[in-house]
Parts: C-alpha cells; sequence; structure tokens
C-alpha cells in the first residue's frame, strides 16, 4: 500500500467527482481507514466537503489549494 497524500485524493476528487471512500481507497492503493482520516484532514481545512455517509467531494477551495501543491 501507497501513503494517501492530499495531492492524490485532491486530484482523483477533481478529476472523477464525488466518490466514496472504498473506492478512492482502491484507486490509491490505500486503506480505506487512511482515505478516511485525510478526508476528515482536508475536510477540516476546507478542502473536502463530505456529501454523505462515505462519500466526498473536492470544493473551491481544495481545487485551488491543489494547484498549489507539488509531487
Amino acid at each position: 500500500m501507497t501513503r494517501c497524500s492530499s495531492r492524490g485524493l485532491l486530484s482523483l476528487l477533481d478529476e472523477r467527482g464525488p466518490a466514496a471512500a472504498t473506492s478512492l481507497a482502491a484507486a490509491l492503493d490505500a486503506h480505506p481507514m487512511t482515505v478516511r482520516t485525510k478526508c476528515h484532514d482536508l475536510q477540516s481545512a476546507g478542502h473536502v466537503h463530505q456529501i454523505s455517509g462515505d462519500v466526498y467531494t473536492i470544493t473551491e477551495a481544495g481545487r485551488d489549494h491543489l494547484s498549489t501543491l507539488t509531487e
């Protein structure tokens, strides 16, 4: 398993739109709990919004933040 980076997670949400943590975890080769924790952190910063249950989407602030992140 790889590390779930903010850049990787935000990029996926930007490309795919709203997605469940389990789907994001599979795409990132990460554990679902790792993705949920990262999504919670990103939500606290205003970069991600939890739509319902386990589904997250990127915010405009998240898109702005994504453009500042490097590999």
